[in-house]
């Protein structure tokens, strides 16, 4: 995933599936994400990066750069980066 690449996940899909995925690894009660806090103050290094990056491929079926979480080092910061846009809410018809 380059820095133009979106994952095919909406923002709160991304940032849930990040939130799993930290606490799963680490065994941590989900109470304790901080989606502002960065992944390092979680103990992820650039060798867990590599393995997170690579998971995330597998789930989402799009190549993602490790570079990535260093360059958007949050639950938020990444969330916000690489999820796609959200769709804008459905246009009612007007009532005749």
């Amino acid at each position: 995933m380059d820095a133009g690449s979106r994952l095919p996940c909406d923002r709160a899909q991304l940032r849930s599936w990040l939130i799993d995925y930290i606490t799963a690894v680490l065994a941590i009660p989900v109470e304790t994400i901080d989606a502002n806090a960065t992944f390092d103050s979680y103990g992820f290094d650039s060798v867990e990066a590599v393995v997170m990056a690579g998971v995330m491929e597998e789930e989402f079926g799009v190549p993602v750069d490790p570079i990535q979480l260093f360059e958007h080092p949050t639950i938020a910061n990444f969330s916000a980066r690489y999820a796609r846009e959200e769709a804008p809410a459905p246009v009612s018809p007007p009532a005749s």
